[in-house]
């Protein structure tokens, strides 16, 4: 048996001779004179093991493969950065290559008769047209280049941008549904998280549609899993039918967290239900606390989900993806610590934070790779995500315990994400370091539109609590950069539009002083989170007595006001401290007179 990773199900697929992406195996393929076949799969993809457990295991097709193609396979969860350069369609992505890594052409799923035929006529090809082939392979990486280079820093940011960003948000609502877009049905929780920004920040009746109709549509259909918990990757009917049951890490994390805020936003104690369910789905599941990490995914395998509730109950679920990964673990570090104060468990503040300090360990180091288990850190690399996902993790570390040294830490981690990733000739963050022995794609750094908006908004934070103007220019050529491009992406440009309304707006800061659970604490921290500031950071530190009631302080800029005790009072003094129109040192004696 080989060390990489197939299907869980009884299959052959290893007898292939599969070689790893690696310098040598192309160079192996450049002496051999023969093309490349790129396999690349996921742990928790069912077609995927699939094709394992059918085109891989015939004999004819690992014939021909060992005979005539260098075989390289890759895993998705372990080499996004692979994937996001190869992939075409889909998982599987069953790519072919030159021997010097150029892309030649490719398909998803593959059944045997199709893969051998596919095969031959990729054998023929070579043998009778390979100058041809290498052609179509150069031009391909050139347009790859010069689409990259499309993102550049220089356009101003028009404050219209986030409404356009909207307007086409609500053009790809399903009203029927819920949801974004038709089948298969996503859960988008990143366009969620933008709908449930701007429902707190206009009030406006649309957006709470759409917030409602979304999550209870969800919440109440065969994509959320209501005997083991989470939520499906996706559906394959508009109608959240027929779901797709594999369950991924972040998506759950994501969807916990827009649920959860809209709890505190529309008071429907339905949604806390369903955020703390997905939490606890999260926990039971997924954590490793030998690691100690959260693993990434958990597989769709048919025969358990076939079986009746009862009898799922008595066979077990099937195991989680063995991997924890850096990026994943950073943001449930983030969820866990704001969910910890709103739900009032610090069990979920304790499991966060030994999390990040597993994470620091890796970084200090210097083992930090985007993959690691309870054996310890991965050979390979860390990519943008996991440097930007960790620096989120401190930043909400120290807004969630007020402890300096997640402060330095955060400082530290920009400082490492600036200079292994950032553009300094043109702006934007690059999705993986420079390496002068990248093969085909890999030469191209790219931006992923995606990461470089996560970065922005941990960047605007650590900005907020420092005052260093670096961090903010670092924000501003970043937006920037995607300005001429963002449109591209329709309604999936849904967190650019909320991160430029973070970094165009100042920041209202409210910090509230009490104890997990407190019925006083959890008052206040609800009438924060529906304050309609678009910059707003919510903070939390923990009161050391038992009979102090939970206060809130509430600072603009530079300016703070004395304490407040009560909801009402919190709205009037953010209300009366965001005013344009009068003298803000006229409302803060209107609201706490001088005696």
């Amino acid at each position: 048996m080989s060390n990489f990773r197939f299907s869980p199900n009884s299959n052959r697929a290893h007898l292939i001779d599969w070689q790893p992406w690696t310098p040598e195996t192309f160079a192996r393929a450049q002496d051999a004179d023969k093309p490349v076949l790129l396999s690349i799969s996921a742990v928790w993809c069912y077609w995927c093991h699939v094709m394992d457990d059918t085109s891989y295991s015939d004999p004819d097709v690992q014939a021909i493969l060992d005979r005539d193609f260098v075989a390289v396979r890759v895993d998705n969860d372990h080499r996004p950065d692979i994937n996001s350069r190869y992939n075409v369609g889909g998982w599987p992505t069953t790519a072919f290559l030159t021997p010097h890594g150029g892309l030649v052409g490719g398909a998803t799923y593959l059944p045997p008769d199709q893969f051998l035929a596919m095969l031959s006529e990729l054998k023929e090809a070579y043998r009778a047209d390979k100058p041809q082939l290498y052609t179509q392979a150069r031009e391909l990486l050139h347009r790859r280049r010069e689409q990259s280079r499309r993102f550049a820093a220089g356009s101003e940011m028009d404050p219209g941008l986030s409404d356009r960003i909207a307007r086409t948000v609500a053009g790809a609502y399903d009203p029927l549904n819920g949801g974004f877009g038709e089948e298969p049905k996503f859960s988008n929780p990143g366009i969620l998280r933008f709908v449930i920004h701007m429902l707190r920040t206009t009030g406006e009746d649309f957006y709470a549609a759409m917030v409602r109709k979304t999550l209870d549509q969800m919440a109440g259909s065969p994509v959320r899993d209501t005997t083991d918990g989470g939520f499906f990757r996706h559906a394959a009917q508009a109608d959240w039918s027929d779901p797709q049951r594999e369950k991924l890490l972040e998506d759950n994390l994501n969807l916990a967290r827009c649920y959860l805020d809209a709890w505190l936003l529309l008071d429907e104690p339905r949604y806390r239900a369903v955020a703390e369910e997905t939490i606890d789905y999260v926990l039971g599941q997924l954590y490793d606390p030998a690691a100690p990490g959260f693993r990434g995914s958990q597989g769709a395998h048919s025969a358990y989900f076939a079986l009746s509730a009862p009898e799922r109950m008595k066979t077990g679920p099937p195991p989680p993806d063995p991997s924890c990964y850096i990026s994943g673990n950073g943001l449930a570090a983030a969820v866990l610590l704001d969910a910890s104060w709103k739900l009032g468990r610090e069990d979920l503040a304790d499991t966060a934070l030994t999390v990040l300090e597993r994470l620091h360990e890796m970084s200090a180091q210097n083992v930090f790779s985007h993959v690691y288990t309870a054996e310890g850190p991965g050979e390979g690399p860390a990519f943008l995500a996991d440097w930007v996902w960790l620096l989120t993790g401190m930043v909400q570390a120290h807004s969630s315990t007020a402890r300096p040294v997640y402060l330095d830490r955060a400082v530290e981690t920009a400082r490492v994400l600036v200079d292994k990733f950032f553009d300094s000739e043109r702006g934007g963050f690059f999705d993986i370091e420079a390496d002068e022995q990248a093969l085909g794609h890999m030469q191209v750094r790219e931006k992923p539109l995606a990461e470089n908006v996560a970065a922005v908004e941990a960047l605007v934070r650590l900005y907020q609590v420092t005052r260093n103007e670096d961090y903010r220019q670092l924000c501003e050529v970043t937006l920037s950069a995607f300005v001429d491009t963002y449109r591209e992406q329709g309604e999936f440009a849904a967190e650019y539009g909320l991160a430029i309304r973070l970094f165009k707006n100042p920041v209202v800061e409210v910090t509230v002083e009490g104890r997990p659970g407190d019925a006083s604490c959890r008052d206040l921290l609800q009438a924060a989170a529906r304050l309609p500031n678009p910059n707003l950071d919510i903070k939390t530190v923990r009161t050391l007595t038992d009979d102090s009631r939970a206060r809130a302080h509430v600072c603009l800029d530079t300016v703070c006001l004395p304490p407040v005790d009560s909801a009402g009072a919190l709205a009037e003094a953010v209300s009366a401290l965001s005013s344009p129109q009068a003298s803000p040192f006229d409302d803060i004696l209107r609201i706490f007179p001088v005696a």
